[in-house]
């Protein structure tokens, strides 16, 4: 009995001792982190003052700033009100007219919301007023000693701003030149606003980003007047506090801690001027720095606490621990991998400890021997990859290798065309330090394989595709650069020899048709780019409306006409079983596919060759709608199987193209496949070399009830163009002697519209800028203007801003002035920029005077 006591009392003073150990180490880690806490609370507290300090410096700059900006604009609009008052006065004494319709007159030349003449005895003679008789409104301010004393002294003048019934107004007044007496003239102002461009109080701090998330708020007198708090704005100060339980307390470093709803605030109130302001800091912001080291702190405390108390038991658990982590490593590994194995690098021996399908039933559970593993290794892995399998799990080496690397890994294929991965991880080291045991697992890795090889697959595909594209847009700018240079040479070359032969008449007049000729060939190439942009960034809608078959053959047939005589070649245009005439589509997107089609046909059949256009028309399952096919087949050059797969991709032409000297941007087919889709069809095409091609379109189009129009007979058809042009001569006489304004930055585009306007009959005055067009609109000068055509990209003030401020002129026919955009800005977005702005119709560059006269029609 004894000895159990003696045996027990130094495992309880042991254990004691352990105790006031732990006890001491919590207390040292209390008192660290209460003294912790409070430096970092006085060092958030001395940054926050510092905050508060930059922070009301700031707001002290802006709110300076703000008044001076506020003054200055004040004087400035007062001086111009006081000089437009002196210059009405010289005006009265130098005309002696002091009617009210002059009055009139110089009040709305110059802006005026009126202007009284007052006698020597103070009473109104003469007045203008757009609110009728206002002297009621002025009555105080006339009898005051300012104006009073101007009677007095003819050289001294009066101007003020006051707020009169709710609105602004500047006010001048100046003692009469023609007559003893005083001149009153005032105007009306906007209330200051962000809207019209103008510094205001409200906009000083409105969503203004502060350090630390804070909230400042500018208060006048018990109103809210600026803050970057939105929940805030306009709001009283009871209403403001209203939100924070009207709770502030103030600590000794004068620090306002503030309690709301929505949390803690610490702050500061200023008297800045006549304006309170408050500026405070979520708490969260504050003590931010104190509360992350607090909390860091804290979980080092306890982390070192744990460690502490692991460090006692290590010793009599070391072996357990081990033990634990080898079972931990293997059930880990268990749940994907299917065979598990310990191997002494020493013995070579191999214990299973996870035995997966492959392995024989008298072997799982034994120590395999490596006769065993050549075995089985020979009947799992597919011969290709054994070689290299033996070599990853060669014992020999394994320990080598894992002095550089935590872990050992293969894959390889098996004999049934499987994927298995293989890895070896260490497990076990002698006394020396040297490794001795190592665990190896195998597992099934042929989903993950196949996904990296179809991953692999696609990314060549890929990059093949990538590779193909680039190829394709190099070839297409080689092209392009040969196909624009081409007209380009034609039109300069043709131009120098028109020069050179200016005295011969008819040799000009062949050269100006080729240079036409060139030019218009230029423009398509360009047009095809355009076209191809707006497909691809979606900018191209599709408009149904009612479409009558025959027009479409019509307008096709009349298009392509010129080019099949001048290559002589027959052309062909019938319908077959067709019953509805009438169908809904877009026949602007329909016409522009048959004619891309159609002109292919013409230009790739030689002389004499024949070109086919069938419209046919085939039952359709859907009610109501029935399936048109459009038929263009020609005994041309034909196509290559290759080019025949990708004659719908971007930037494409068959190098026997190029060869037989037909140009082209290789876009026109990639834009019909494209229109095609957009309007729910079908294309394809069938050719071969040096017999022929068939394109062939099947849409499925919606019946119409109605008639668009009934298709000319031929008779009709062969006096059209001379009617054409006896119309376009009504229209020139109908805008003969209009006054238009042309706003163009570029001489050259100055002096091109000009003729051509003038070609029309047009009477036209141009300007280079938009600030130009503005101030011309602004006077009165502006109202002998019948029309303007407005260039969008100029130096100084561009187009779409120019519109804008003529739309908001006070006078209405400056004001509502029709203004045409004349732009090199093709794009339809371009259009509806300009529609947005306040323009009236769009025109594109290069313009023509069918183009302005289609337009002048439009608008009338």
């Amino acid at each position: 009995m004894s000895r159990q006591i003696r045996r027990q009392i130094p495992q309880k003073q042991k254990k004691k001792r352990v105790d006031r150990n732990a006890c001491l180490l919590v207390f040292i880690l209390i008192f660290s982190g209460i003294l912790t806490f409070l430096l970092l609370t006085a060092r958030d507290n001395s940054k926050l003052n510092s905050t508060l300090d930059e922070t009301f410096d700031f707001v002290k700059n802006r709110i300076e700033s703000y008044e001076i900006y506020n003054t200055n604009d004040q004087v400035k609009s007062l001086v111009r009100l006081l000089d437009k008052t002196t210059e009405l006065s010289r005006v009265i004494e130098q005309e002696g007219n002091l009617s009210t319709e002059m009055l009139d007159e110089y009040a709305r030349e110059q802006r005026l919301t009126g202007i009284l003449v007052l006698d020597q005895n103070l009473k109104v003679t003469e007045q203008s007023a757009k609110d009728g008789d206002t002297m009621s409104l002025w009555q105080k301010l006339i009898k005051s000693d300012y104006v009073r004393d101007i009677a007095e002294h003819p050289e001294k003048t009066y101007t003020t701003r006051l707020r009169n019934k709710g609105k602004i107004y500047d006010f001048a007044a100046v003692a009469r030149q023609d007559a003893a007496g005083i001149l009153i003239t005032y105007a009306q102002k906007e209330e200051v606003n962000e809207l019209n461009g103008d510094l205001t109080m409200a906009s000083l701090f409105s969503d203004f980003p502060f350090e630390m998330n804070g909230s400042v708020v500018i208060c006048d007198d018990d109103k809210v007047v600026s803050t970057n708090r939105q929940e805030l704005t306009a709001r009283s100060i009871e209403e403001a506090k209203s939100q924070y339980k009207n709770k502030f307390e103030v600590d000794e470093n004068g620090i306002v801690h503030l309690r709301s709803e929505t949390g803690n605030w610490f702050g500061r109130r200023e008297k800045i001027k006549d304006y309170d302001a408050y500026i405070f800091f979520p708490e969260s912001q504050v003590y931010i720095t104190r509360n992350i080291i607090c909390v860091i702190y804290v979980l080092l405390a306890l982390l070192l606490f744990l460690l502490y108390r692991v460090n006692r038991s290590r010793t009599e658990k070391r072996s357990i621990l081990q033990d634990q982590k080898r079972l931990r490593v293997i059930n880990a590994l268990g749940h994907a991998y299917a065979s598990i194995s310990l191997v002494n690098l020493k013995t070579e021996e191999i214990e299973i400890l996870k035995s997966s399908g492959n392995m024989k039933p008298d072997q799982k559970g034994d120590m395999l021997f490596k006769a065993h593993q050549e075995e089985l290794i020979r009947q799992v892995i597919a011969e290709p990859f054994q070689k290299a399998y033996w070599e990853f799990v060669d014992i020999s080496t394994v320990a080598k290798r894992l002095e550089e690397r935590e872990t050992l890994s293969f894959t390889a294929r098996t004999v049934d065309e499987r994927w298995m991965t293989m890895i070896i991880v260490p497990q076990g080291y002698d006394k020396d330090g040297k490794l001795c045991t190592v665990l190896v697992a195998i597992r099934d890795a042929t989903e993950e394989k196949e996904r990296e090889i179809a991953q692999d697959r696609n990314l060549r595909n890929a990059l093949a595709a990538a590779e193909h594209a680039n190829r394709a847009k190099t070839v297409f700018l080689n092209n392009m650069s040969h196909d624009i240079r081409t007209p380009m040479n034609a039109v300069i070359g043709f131009t120098a020899l028109a020069t050179t032969h200016i005295d011969n008449k008819e040799l000009v007049l062949d050269y100006l048709k080729k240079i036409h000729i060139s030019g218009q060939h230029l423009l398509s190439l360009i047009n095809d780019v355009l076209d191809m942009s707006r497909i691809e960034n979606g900018s191209v809608r599709i408009e149904y409306t009612v479409v009558h078959l025959p027009d479409i053959l019509h307008d096709l047939n009349t298009i392509i006409q010129e080019s099949v005589h001048s290559k002589q070649q027959e052309l062909y245009i019938d319908t077959q079983d067709v019953l509805h005439e009438d169908i809904i589509t877009d026949k602007l997107r329909l016409t522009q596919v048959l004619l891309n089609i159609s002109s292919n046909a013409v230009k790739f059949t030689p002389v004499g060759g024949t070109v086919n256009i069938r419209v046919s028309e085939k039952p359709c399952r859907r009610d109501g709608c029935t399936t048109v096919v459009f038929s263009v087949k020609d005994n041309g050059i034909g196509m290559s199987p290759e080019f025949r797969e990708q004659v719908f991709d971007s930037f494409t032409r068959e190098h026997t193209v190029t060869e037989n000297g037909i140009g082209g941007t290789g876009l026109g087919m990639a834009i019909t496949k494209n229109i095609v889709d957009m309007l729910g069809g079908t294309i394809q095409v069938e050719s071969e070399v040096g017999r022929g091609t068939e394109f062939t379109v099947m849409l499925e189009c919606e019946i119409s009830g109605t008639t668009v129009k009934e298709e000319p007979d031929s008779e009709q058809r062969e006096p059209l163009k001379n009617e054409k042009q006896k119309i376009r001569a009504e229209i020139q006489r109908r805008y003969e002697g209009k006054k238009v304004l042309l706003v163009e930055d570029n001489e050259l585009n100055r002096e091109i519209a000009t003729a051509i306007m003038e070609e029309i009959g047009l009477d036209v005055d141009c300007v280079e800028d938009g600030t130009d067009a503005v101030n011309i609109m602004s006077s009165a000068e502006g109202r002998k203007y019948d029309l303007i055509f407005m260039d969008i990209q100029m130096p100084k003030m561009d187009g779409y801003t120019a519109t804008r401020e003529i739309r908001t002129l006070n006078d209405p026919k400056c004001a509502n002035i029709p203004i045409i955009a004349m732009t090199a800005n093709a794009f339809e977005e371009d259009r509806k920029k300009a529609i947005k702005a306040g323009m009236n119709a769009h025109i594109a560059k290069p313009i023509s005077a069918d183009i302005i006269l289609e337009n002048l029609e439009r608008m009338r």
